[in-house]
């Protein structure tokens, strides 16, 4: 491969960030000069049109960054959020992915590397409880603790009980909000009586959970 080639490639690439093919195709890379640039090593495909510098780059939510840029607009959700937010004993074999099922009448995919699970929402629940950080230049959407908690509890007729109970349990222990914070939450997504029994056990037990111990306490 030319020289000129590798080194407007690794122009592309050398903030550390993801690209998609339409950046190359923005610097004048073809696409066969980039799978050509991937089988020589000089260049990492991640997923189906989802490249990187090297494997020294990458850092734990890769798959989420990964299906936030090829896909703008959804947010991470349900099992993946409670992973990222350490509320989840589990980690998700698929990145839990909601957009709006009025714009996305399909699955989301990114590739057989990165499985996603779609989740589809009306595009008024894509707002409350979402917060935004960023990961490999990509801005991930994201459901924050409070809502991921009334998410788990609202679905457990599709994903059990312990999901949400866990979560519910480790934002009381670990003091991640208040519970009005929940109920605000359950009323602004129309689904307080759904989770409203938990949310009252909650109240009831929350001073009888214990808090984690400080290291070298």
């Amino acid at each position: 491969m030319a020289e000129g080639v590798l080194d407007r490639i690794a122009a592309v690439v050398a903030d550390g960030h993801l690209h998609t093919a339409a950046d190359f195709t923005a610097a004048g890379i073809h696409s066969t000069q980039l799978s050509r640039a991937v089988r020589a090593e000089a260049l990492v495909q991640y997923a189906r049109g989802i490249y990187f510098r090297g494997w020294e780059d990458a850092v734990e939510n890769i798959d989420l960054a990964a299906v936030s840029l090829a896909h703008p607009g959804g947010v991470v959700c349900l099992g993946s959020a409670a992973h990222l937010h350490n509320v989840s004993n589990e980690d998700p074999s698929s990145v839990w992915y909601a957009v709006d099922r009025a714009r996305v009448g399909r699955q989301v995919t990114v590739g057989p590397s990165v499985p996603v699970t779609t989740v589809f929402w009306p595009e008024a629940a894509l707002t409350p409880g979402v917060e935004v950080r960023t990961v490999m230049g990509v801005e991930i959407r994201a459901t924050d603790v409070a809502r991921t908690v009334i998410d788990l509890l609202r679905y457990r007729g599709k994903l059990g009980d312990e999901p949400g109970t866990k979560a519910l349990t480790d934002y009381l222990r670990d003091a991640h909000g208040p519970i009005n914070r929940l109920w605000d939450l359950a009323d602004e997504l129309g689904c307080r009586r759904t989770v409203e029994p938990f949310l009252r056990f909650a109240e009831e037990v929350r001073e009888a959970i214990p808090r984690p111990t400080a290291p070298g306490a």
